[in-house]
């Protein structure tokens, strides 16, 4: 399909298109939801390996608790499989009306998004979830005894893991934006010490118990992909120049 072809599309057919692209997602969701479902308890198991040592047992506060907690952990589990369908879905749905020079833009960078937020999310769940969780454990038992709710437990791993991915998404965003030319490497350099003041100050309230070297290898990635960044950006700026001065 041509930009002319989509040009002359009714928004009928764009609803029609896009109500297409929405079933396949939905109908891969509900697919691979119900077979996570059936093997939940593997995966609840891998879930609580953070707080074995703490031996704490979870617990739920309402009759629907642990099966909306079951259906929630599924759900989460599937979206994250289902995920390369859903951004190739959504590609697809603007596919057409891209040239192709912004075809491979589009699902290059999808695919490096896709895999360094995993990436984020695998790191923040081996290396910083235990120290996180260990702090709030240890200094809420000063003054409190534990009790988890299962929902309340699994949303937090959840959230956390998610987080972690997407901080791990920042620098490469911070490299698209200095490509299109949103962001300069001057910029860049001017935020670079509220960066290392940030990540200090997260490092000192969730892990300041965790150790020195534990301590680097948490702030280490996150330093090392924002200074690449920074040159990531100025040398696409210095070819740029080169460009303007041969023309």
């Amino acid at each position: 399909m041509t930009n002319e072809n989509i040009k002359d599309m009714t928004v009928v057919e764009h609803l029609n298109e896009l109500r297409k692209r929405l079933i396949i997602v939905i109908a891969s969701l509900v697919i691979v939801t119900g077979f996570v479902y059936d093997k939940v308890d593997y995966l609840i198991r891998f879930l609580m390996m953070p707080i074995a040592k703490f031996r704490i047992e979870l617990v739920y506060f309402s009759l629907t608790e642990g099966f909306t907690t079951r259906v929630g952990i599924a759900l989460f589990a599937g979206t994250v499989i289902v995920s390369p369908i859903i951004l190739y879905e959504a590609a697809a749905f603007i596919n057409p009306g891209l040239s192709k020079k912004e075809k491979r833009f589009l699902y290059k960078n999808l695919f490096f998004m896709a895999v360094l937020l995993v990436l984020g999310m695998v790191f923040g769940y081996i290396l910083v979830l235990p120290q996180a969780l260990s702090f709030l454990i240890y200094y809420g038992e000063t003054y409190m005894n534990p009790l988890f709710s299962g929902s309340t437990y699994f949303n937090f791993i959840g959230i956390f893991c998610f987080f972690t991915g997407v901080i791990f998404l920042i620098p490469y965003v911070i490299v698209l934006l200095g490509k299109l030319s949103l962001i300069n490497s001057n910029t860049l350099r001017k935020w670079r010490k509220y960066i290392i003041i940030a990540v200090i100050a997260l490092e000192g309230l969730f892990i300041s118990n965790a150790g020195l070297i534990t301590c680097i290898l948490v702030a280490a990635p996150v330093l090392i992909l924002y200074e690449a960044s920074i040159w990531i950006v100025y040398f696409k700026e210095k070819r740029l120049e080169k460009k303007k001065r041969k023309n």
